[in-house]
């Protein structure tokens, strides 16, 4: 028959041999895992650098596009003011037009309902 001292001595062996394999293992992948940290922050990094390019690119864009609209925006004002003042008639037509059809559509619905009752 064993002793309860004998069980508790072969718990404490087993648990020491865990302990032992747990460290030499955490010792072989420390450096793994640092290799890992290092490649994935300089990943980070490089995206980072890339991703700020592109906004810089794209802001650069942006500001062009904006400056040409408005250049031809105020190429097509000059031209139309100058279309106005050659056709005025014309030029009050077609406004009197724009001005009947946003009013016919900014007007919105009817609110009143028209009841039709058929002939007996």
């Amino acid at each position: 028959m064993t002793d309860y001292a004998d069980s508790l001595t072969s718990t404490d062996n087993a648990a020491t041999d865990f302990s032992n394999t747990s460290d030499r293992a955490r010792a072989k992948l420390e450096p793994k895992l640092k290799a890992v940290r290092g490649a994935a922050h300089d990943a980070y990094d490089s995206l980072k650098d890339v991703a700020a390019e592109a906004v810089g690119e794209t802001r650069a864009r942006v500001r062009d596009i904006t400056s040409q609209a408005g250049d031809q925006f105020q190429r097509r004002y000059a031209e139309l003011e100058t279309w106005a003042s050659v056709k005025p008639v014309r030029a009050l037509g077609v406004a009197a037009g724009v001005g009947l059809v946003l009013g016919l559509l900014l007007r919105g619905r009817s609110t009143k309902t028209i009841y039709v009752r058929p002939r007996d």
